[in-house]
């Protein structure tokens, strides 16, 4: 790039960053909803784009799941984006690892690999600290008991003095276990054999020196052919004693019984049992076990034994019987996520490619075959290793994780056998014990709706399904003080409800004029079944659900048209209020054959108290008929308002940020004015407001007036908008009055 710098004389070309920089309009439909689902991760919210998406994160529809509906009704309104959140019950709302749901499992095996013998391995591993004599009394299936007896015995020499000797002094050399020479002083007062062995016991280490039939004899402390007692010089002074100076060496069948090792009680049973092999296993215990395998084949270590003791081998007393060539387990079959999994099954078969050490994976979901892997192979080194194949985070399995059981064989042995799995057992829902509390949740978790915190850019909350009060009242909480009016709930009435009964309901659970934050609706709708397999369809083929859904994926698709999210989303006009897919309303609970929606003095009844009837008049589709917020007395009571309000007020603080830690001084509260008014323009050349003229429409106030020095000193920087929004018209009046002007014409002539 060429130098800007003005040293030779140059054209120099700068581009210069906007003046006013732009607001960038966010997104207003994104959808959080938070409900029952059939799988899928628990507490953690996913985006989605289409149904099909949903499906592969969460599964399908099921009797419980009412957000598979909605998500269903939402992006078949021409919904973009939802991010979705399973509940289940929890122990404790603020750790989501207490949740209730379970991950079940299916374990496939090998073809088998060998026989096995009868086998009983300790419970110490060696050395072992044994007496001379101990002994283990072997039975199996060939005859016995036999005895397997450890043999020990020291070394020692006698000396062949005659006592009492010339008194003397001098010194006595010897090495113990071939140990390093020791040396021995004598006073030249000992005279006795007693005397010797006393003044030798009391310089030698390593072995005992005592006086046995009037001589001395030195004797090492080990027991077994490792014991050696040499005595390498005579007293020099004197001819006091005499000892033999050759080596002597310990007997019997181990070096130290008092730390046998496992190779030298492997020799001693092998050789007194001809049908018994004795393993050294990697960890020092000992496994004993029949020379031959097979279901026939036993052993046993009879309680005779004193080798068994716990102190010692630690060997139990019971008959331990081999197997036949016995399949094992190779593959661990489980859920990917937590629920009840009991209808998914894997199916072995041949590879494909024809290799032996390969298979063919597939996974069942109630019979259907949903998933295929083929060419899988139990070689961990190798890129189709099944592991990593059906793991894989982007291609992977969306039903199962892989688990290999890590046998010690090669791949083919390793294989897991062909056929069809069990049914995967030990998963849960997590539905026992599922409250209000559940959908609520719990900041410090996250749980709940607070799973939410960390998607910014929710606009429109439901809960599907979900009709209680304190969640409706915790919903609106959520979206107008924890995340200080960004985003709108829609909230779905109890079913089956007659207007008298619905509005008891929201006057008697406080639900009406809590909050314009949300919006609740009647009754239930009527839509095509989408799954007549697990739904049971009325004489037109259609399923009753809740609305919530269906009635954002409408507010989605209205805020795609130009301004539409300023509309208010009813009525006809513009397709406003036609829900796509609705095919009706719930049948009246009465009985009736017309549901009381369709009675104008019904509606009479519901409407006041700010409850949104869906219904169809004569020559109409099915549509929402009202536009109304839960609260009469806020800023914005109407549906298109409070949600146009908040699509300005959340664009507006993402496109002041721009301002953030730079002066507080007159300079840039008046481009923010400008940053503000330039985007308000836009808007309401979009309609968002009640005139077209900006005087009237909006105004933005950042005078020195609003932001003294105390505000400035502070830090804050302080800008009040007004808006002019526009009100639905709910009522249409026409004035119908006889036309009296040419009378009047007549009396003023006259």
């Amino acid at each position: 790039m060429a130098s800007t710098e003005l040293l030779a004389s140059k054209v120099v070309i700068l581009e210069e960053e906007p003046s006013i920089p732009a607001i960038t309009a966010l997104p207003s439909a994104v959808a959080l909803a938070l409900g029952i689902t059939e799988r899928g991760p628990i507490a953690e919210p996913v985006l989605l784009t289409s149904f099909e998406e949903y499906v592969r994160y969460f599964g399908g529809f099921t009797a419980e799941a009412e957000l598979a509906v909605a998500a269903y009704g939402f992006f078949y309104n021409q919904g973009s984006f939802m991010w979705v959140v399973r509940t289940c019950h929890f122990t404790d709302l603020t750790d989501p690892n207490t949740a209730a749901a379970a991950i079940g499992s299916t374990m496939l095996q090998n073809s088998g690999t060998a026989a096995t013998p009868g086998a009983v391995t300790s419970g110490n591993a060696e050395t072992f600290a044994l007496v001379d004599g101990d002994t283990l009394d072997i039975t199996t299936d060939a005859g016995g008991p036999t005895t397997a007896t450890v043999n020990a015995a020291s070394a020692k020499v006698t000396d062949t003095t005659t006592y009492p000797v010339t008194a003397g002094t001098g010194e006595l050399k010897a090495r113990i276990d071939q140990g390093a020479e020791q040396t021995v002083t004598f006073a030249g007062t000992e005279t006795t054999a007693a005397q010797i062995a006393a003044t030798m016991n009391a310089q030698l280490s390593g072995c005992k020196v005592y006086e046995s039939g009037g001589q001395v004899v030195i004797e090492s402390d080990t027991l077994g052919t490792g014991s050696y007692v040499q005595v390498t010089q005579n007293p020099a002074a004197n001819p006091l004693l005499t000892f033999p100076t050759s080596l002597v060496q310990g007997t019997g069948n181990v070096a130290d019984v008092g730390a046998v090792t496992g190779a030298e009680i492997e020799a001693i049973v092998e050789a007194a049992v001809a049908d018994v092999d004795v393993v050294v296993n990697g960890d020092g215990t000992l496994t004993f076990q029949t020379d031959t395998a097979g279901a026939t084949k036993w052993i046993r270590i009879e309680a005779s034994s004193t080798m068994d003791d716990a102190a010692k081998l630690d060997l139990d007393n019971l008959q331990h019987t081999g197997a036949d060539n016995t399949p094992e387990n190779t593959l661990q079959c489980k859920g990917k996520t937590a629920y009840d999994n009991s209808t998914v099954q894997v199916v072995i078969a041949a590879a494909t490619s024809g290799a032996a050490a390969e298979f063919n994976l597939q996974v069942l979901d109630d019979g259907v075959v949903k998933e295929v892997f083929p060419n899988l192979t139990m070689d961990d080194s190798a890129t189709n290793y099944v592991e990593t194949v059906v793991n894989d985070a982007g291609t992977g399995s969306n039903l199962i994780e892989a688990v290999d059981q890590g046998l010690a064989y090669s791949a083919l042995l390793k294989r897991p056998a062909n056929g069809t799995s069990s049914a995967m057992a030990g998963g849960d829902d997590g539905l026992t014990g599922l409250a209000n509390s559940d959908y609520i949740g719990n900041e410090a978790g996250p749980t709940g709706l607070y799973c939410f915190d960390r998607v910014s850019t929710g606009r429109i909350l439901i809960v599907p399904g979900v009709s209680a009060s304190a969640v409706h009242k915790a919903m609106m909480d959520y979206a107008e003080s924890h995340r200080n009016g960004t985003m709108f709930c829609i909230l779905d009435c109890p079913s089956g409800y007659t207007a008298a009964q619905i509005v008891a309901w929201v006057e008697s659970e406080g639900i009406v004029e809590y909050s314009e934050y949300g919006a609740i609706y009647w009754p239930w709708i009527k839509v095509t079944n989408p799954a007549p397999d697990l739904f049971t369809s009325d004489a037109k083929g259609n399923v009753t659900v809740p609305y919530s859904g269906w009635v954002a994926g409408l507010y989605a698709a209205n805020d795609k048209k130009l301004g539409g999210v300023y509309e208010s989303p009813a009525g006809i006009g513009g397709g406003f209020g036609i829900i796509r897919g609705l095919n009706g309303v719930e049948d009246d609970p009465s009985g009736s054959a017309q549901h009381e929606v369709l009675d104008e003095r019904k509606r009479d009844l519901v409407y006041p108290k700010r409850i949104n009837p869906i219904t169809k008049l004569e020559g109409t589709p099915w549509h929402i008929d009202g536009g109304r917020t839960l609260k009469s007395t806020g800023n914005f009571p109407n549906i298109g308002e409070r949600r146009g309000v908040i699509f300005i007020e959340t664009s507006v603080k993402q496109g002041l940020v721009v301002l953030k830690h730079r002066f507080n001084n007159r300079e840039n509260r008046m481009l923010a004015k400008r940053i503000i008014t330039a985007f308000l323009l836009r808007e309401m050349n979009k309609g968002a407001f009640r005139s077209t003229d900006p005087a009237t429409a909006f105004f933005v106030d950042a005078s020195d007036q609003l932001n003294p020095l105390s505000l400035t000193f502070a830090g804050e920087m302080r800008i009040r908008i007004g808006l002019a929004t526009n009100k639905p018209a709910e009522f249409i009046v026409v004035l119908v009055t006889q036309d009296t002007r040419a009378l009047a014409a007549e009396l003023n002539a006259a």
